[in-house]
């Protein structure tokens, strides 16, 4: 149902209950870290129904502050968690659940002030709101699948210069 090898790209018609794995996954760390995490978002494409997507969770919690969220890793980890820092973007703290052979959630800690949070509910609002521009990443995505199958970094660069132009899209809308 979910989960993915590590550094690998394999594209899975959309499934509804992707939403209701994010929701039992939000539910546990909101029970958890109530003082941590103010709230959980479902993130990239397994929230966009139209459109098929890598079968792992993404997920954006808003922590007070990163330099604070730093003082729940052990009980992170000890949910299942590995620790992956930024992991080359600024604003964020990455954890990965699963064992690498079947990755099954990205959990990012971001403050809400951040642009990772503020472009993340952009791009998320815009492609439920536009269809068919969803599908036109979908076809995008499809394409870097095949040409990058075991380079997860090549494929999210291919996409790169799309979602920055939804970005802007979603920014004029607003």
């Amino acid at each position: 149902m979910i989960g993915l090898k590590r550094g690998t790209v394999k594209l899975k018609k959309h499934d509804p209950n992707w939403a209701k794995l994010f929701k039992k996954e939000k539910k546990l760390l909101l029970g958890k870290f109530p003082n941590v995490i103010l709230e959980i978002s479902h993130g990239g494409s397994t929230t966009i129904p139209t459109i098929p997507a890598k079968p792992i969770i993404d997920m954006f919690a808003v922590v007070l502050s990163l330099k604070k969220a730093k003082a729940i890793k052990n009980k992170l980890e000890k949910l299942g968690y590995e620790y992956r820092g930024a992991d080359g973007v600024k604003e964020r703290i990455l954890y990965v659940k699963g064992e690498p052979e079947l990755r099954t959630h990205h959990l990012q800690l971001v403050e809400k002030k951040s642009d990772e949070w503020k472009n993340h509910i952009l791009i998320k609002n815009y492609f439920l709101k536009h269809p068919e521009v969803a599908k036109r990443y979908a076809k995008l995505k499809a394409k870097l699948a095949e040409k990058y199958p075991n380079s997860r970094k090549s494929y999210s660069h291919g996409k790169d210069a799309f979602i920055k132009s939804i970005i802007q899209k979603a920014k004029k809308e607003k």
